[in-house]
């Protein structure tokens, strides 16, 4: 097992944060609480884990967004290929992106440069469960060996269970379990998606019957909820008003240009001049009037 595990409602830390609209509760709120405090006052690895969908990312990515200033981050989002070496060159690049060569920096040089920084190097890698086999062991050692250096994994119950085997020191990790939204969390995730003006849903579709549907639907999993009501593209909107008002302007131009020639035909030309022979043929002055 995952050393300490960490539900969302265990720890409530005083000090207070503005969260995005994706974390839409109390709970989500103490879970980046939670990450905060651990990240500042623990070198323990940390591992998020819950079902697909579940906000995992957008998690840390708020974190982030909510911290720049206090810490480094390398986010790695697409670890299939990833190897320690690779690691450590994105690592370096990170810290010193205008750096040419990655190579002419030495990894300890990076840590002594945060150090004089007074900052810490967030590692989070999303995806965690593409990592090769025994990857996650090297990394933990590599944090061991560089205080400075924190490390969260994200991963889902099944990839945990497979990295406990393959990694064994993931299991010296603090767990932290993002659980579903309740109904009521539901309810409101929905009146927040609303709120978009450019979702496929308005306040006034929401109703008992809805929320009914999408929990049982959904088990109350975000990613799942925004996926029924997808975001309309609004430059996609813009092309296709444009392709009607441009087909529009061709017909009435058409139109036009039919109704001048229908007026210029011979056969109104000769109709004309016809009409005009009736009208100015001489009175026969021999008939009675």
């Amino acid at each position: 097992m995952v050393g300490n595990a960490y539900h969302i409602n265990r720890l409530a830390i005083s000090d207070k944060s503005n969260t995005s609209t994706t974390l839409i509760n109390e709970d989500r709120t103490k879970t980046l609480e939670l990450l905060r405090h651990l990240l500042s006052h623990s070198s323990q690895p940390l591992v998020i884990c819950g079902q697909d969908g579940i906000g995992k990312s957008t998690l840390l990515k708020t974190l982030q967004e909510q911290t720049m200033a206090k810490w480094s981050y390398c986010m790695i989002a697409n670890p299939a290929d990833l190897s320690f070496e690779k690691l450590q060159q994105a690592i370096i690049q990170e810290i010193n992106p205008n750096i040419k060569n990655k190579h002419s920096q030495s990894f300890s040089a990076v840590f002594q440069q945060l150090d004089r920084q007074h900052k810490k190097l967030i590692l989070m890698i999303d995806d965690a469960g593409l990592l090769i086999p025994g990857l996650i062991n090297e990394i933990l050692v590599l944090a061991k060996q560089y205080s400075l250096l924190r490390v969260i994994f994200v991963l889902n119950h099944h990839e945990l269970d497979l990295k406990s085997t393959s990694d064994t020191a993931i299991n010296e990790a603090s767990l932290i379990e993002m659980p579903a939204l309740s109904e009521a969390q539901c309810t409101e995730f929905l009146y927040q998606i609303a709120a978009d003006p450019q979702t496929t849903i308005t306040a006034n579709d929401i109703n008992d019957e809805l929320i009914s549907i999408v929990y049982q639907d959904t088990q109350g999993i975000p990613g799942q909820i925004l996926a029924k009501f997808p975001r309309i593209d609004s430059d996609l909107n813009y092309t296709k008003s444009l392709k009607t008002l441009v087909l529009s302007v061709l017909i009435l131009i058409i139109l036009a240009l039919c109704t001048q020639w229908f007026s210029n035909s011979d056969y109104n030309i000769k109709r004309i001049a016809f009409t005009k022979d009736i009208n100015t043929t001489p009175t026969n002055p021999n008939l009675p009037e």
